[in-house]
């Protein structure tokens, strides 16, 4: 059994700086009037189930879309045989200003929640990488986090970043109608 770990990788473009409020680091997409905000998300052997999300703001105007899988909705035994859990698709759709800052309050929110180490016998890896960039003016910040850690086959009382990231992201879609 892997034991759960997470890794966490900061880089800070020209003007970033380092606060010990992860939030803080790129909250800027929920008030910039450039921004952009990108979510990795893999899942399954070797990231099998790579998906994506990109939020960007262009004039202060948001849009969001990408790909996630539904990992709490798979199908068949973790084996070699797993077939891959429903994939939810978001055509660019537009968001308001007030959608934009809960999304990522609740991006926020997924990071800043304590860790329960994953305890099953059969588990999978999850990983997420944010990557950010916000220009305000003549003001440009930008920065990346990454996250990883073991993921079991069914909801439990377990809780790392990546999942928590995962979840955020499949509810989001969910919730904007992703199909």
């Amino acid at each position: 059994m892997r034991r759960a770990c997470w890794l966490v990788v900061l880089s800070l473009a020209i003007g970033g700086t380092a606060s010990a409020d992860s939030a803080g680091r790129y909250a800027c997409v929920a008030t910039a009037s450039d921004a952009e905000l990108h979510v990795d998300l893999g899942s399954g052997e070797g990231g099998a189930w790579q998906s994506a999300i990109t939020l960007t703001v262009i004039g202060g105007t948001g849009e969001i879309n990408g790909t996630v899988f539904d990992v709490d909705k798979l199908t068949g035994k973790l084996t070699k045989t797993m077939r891959k859990p429903p994939r939810l698709q978001l055509k660019p759709k537009a968001l308001t200003a007030a959608q934009r800052t809960e999304l990522v309050d609740g991006l926020a929110a997924a990071i800043t929640r304590a860790e329960v180490a994953p305890d099953c016998p059969v588990s999978t890896v999850q990983t997420a990488r944010l990557t950010w960039s916000c220009a305000t003016g003549t003001t440009r910040t930008g920065g990346e986090l990454s996250f990883q850690s073991d993921r079991c086959p069914t909801k439990g009382t377990s809780y790392t970043r990546a999942i928590g990231i995962a979840d955020w992201a499949v509810a989001w879609f969910k919730r904007l109608g992703a199909r």
